[in-house]
């Protein structure tokens, strides 16, 4: 007998009703209201006081030329041999800096007079050490992590002074007076005076001194101390004059430099721009007797006068340095075209001109007569001459007579 195959009823499933109302009544379940394009300005990274890619990559240079000059030193005067692996540049906020320090460290800071907040130093426990024993004539036994003593601050500080003249070199001078002072040991502390999600600019850079591993060492500035270094150094450097005594000859007959040159600006209303025809004369700032700008790349400028060489417009320097005032005579708009030399002709003699050997032609029939008739005419002319004279002479003698 064939088993009985007992179907089951499937459950019947949960069902859901969803009723959408349109906006006017309140469906909030889609109604998507429009979005205000505002743009936040927010403080910290995001805020003013970022500095830019330019701004990073001279901040990179300028730590990484002190760096150099900090490990020749440390070399030539504490005969400790150090050798730079890694430099980078890391721009974040405050807290976040201080997050990153991990393991015994020296915290330090350099204070300068033209600005209010200090410059802030950081090294590794170890390079601190490697320092501190170099400069007392000794050499690392053992590696240390507790915080320095008080006998070890001095010794810190007083070899860092040495050197950090060429931090202030570094900056072209534009620091002045930099003092380095301990600050903390081995933890970091936090600066109160600090608002902790201001922008942070930090240079980092893996070292290794002696025998001694790769280890930190830290520069890191506020955002908007920063910049303001920033503009005094690009304002020092501009001032600057080129010197290319320091590159060897082959290398600068290869160097190309754009030259440009700045004849003048104004300004021009609308209305004016879309009234301009071919034919207008636009005036300019620049007076006619004044010189005008001559720069080669972006800092050496010249004065110059405009004119003209070979068909082409050329530039002559009227000074040698800008800041001597250059008063040159207006331009001429036409080039002067000089005559060209030839040589004279030669002398020749001129010869007699031969004259044509013709034979003569017989005069035709008409000219004979034509002749002729002048011929007579002469003679009657003669004889009425005679008749004349003979009058007169009579005329003569009546006048005797009476």
């Amino acid at each position: 007998m064939a088993e009985r195959q007992v179907t089951t009823k499937p459950e019947i499933a949960a069902q859901k009703k969803v009723i959408k109302l349109p906006p006017a009544i309140g469906d909030w379940t889609t109604y998507k209201p429009p979005k205000i394009l505002v743009k936040k300005v927010k403080s910290g990274l995001y805020g003013f006081d970022r500095i830019s890619k330019e701004e990073t990559n001279q901040f990179l240079q300028i730590h990484y030329r002190f760096l150099g000059q900090l490990a020749k030193e440390l070399k030539i005067k504490l005969g400790l041999a150090v050798e730079i692996h890694t430099v980078n540049v890391e721009q974040t906020t405050y807290i976040n800096y201080l997050r990153t320090l991990s393991g015994p460290i020296v915290q330090g800071k350099i204070s300068i007079s033209e600005a209010h907040d200090p410059v802030h130093v950081v090294f590794s426990l170890p390079i601190a050490n490697s320092i501190i024993n170099y400069s007392l004539g000794n050499q690392d036994l053992e590696p240390i992590n507790r915080g320095l003593t008080e006998a070890e601050n001095i010794a810190l500080n007083t070899t860092m002074n040495e050197f950090v003249h060429h931090y202030a070199a570094a900056f072209e001078n534009i620091i002045t007076n930099p003092v380095f002072k301990v600050v903390s040991s081995p933890d970091a502390t936090i600066d109160n005076s600090l608002n902790t999600s201001s922008t942070f600019v930090c240079f980092n850079a893996e070292i290794a001194l002696g025998d001694n591993p790769p280890a930190r060492f830290t520069i890191g500035y506020l955002g908007n101390m920063l910049k303001a270094l920033l503009v005094k150094y690009n304002k020092k450097i501009a001032a600057k004059p080129l010197d290319f005594s320091i590159l060897p000859a082959s290398l600068l007959k290869q160097i190309m430099i754009p030259v440009t040159i700045k004849l003048g600006q104004t300004t021009l209303s609308t209305d004016e721009i879309n009234s301009l025809e071919s034919g207008d004369v636009v005036s300019l700032n620049n007076p006619i007797n004044n010189a005008f700008e001559f720069k080669a790349g972006k800092t050496f400028k010249l004065p110059c006068q405009p004119g003209s060489k070979e068909k082409k417009l050329a530039v002559k320097i009227s000074a040698p340095t800008e800041a001597e005032t250059a008063l040159v005579p207006p331009p001429t708009l036409k080039e002067e075209i000089k005559p060209v030399p030839t040589a004279p002709a030669p002398i020749t003699t001129a010869k007699p001109m031969a004259m044509p050997k013709t034979t003569p032609k017989p005069k035709p029939f008409d000219d004979f007569l034509e002749d002729d008739l002048l011929d007579e005419d002469f003679e009657n002319k003669e004889s009425e001459d005679d008749d004349d004279d003979e009058l007169d002479e009579f005329d003569d003698d009546d006048d005797f007579l009476k």
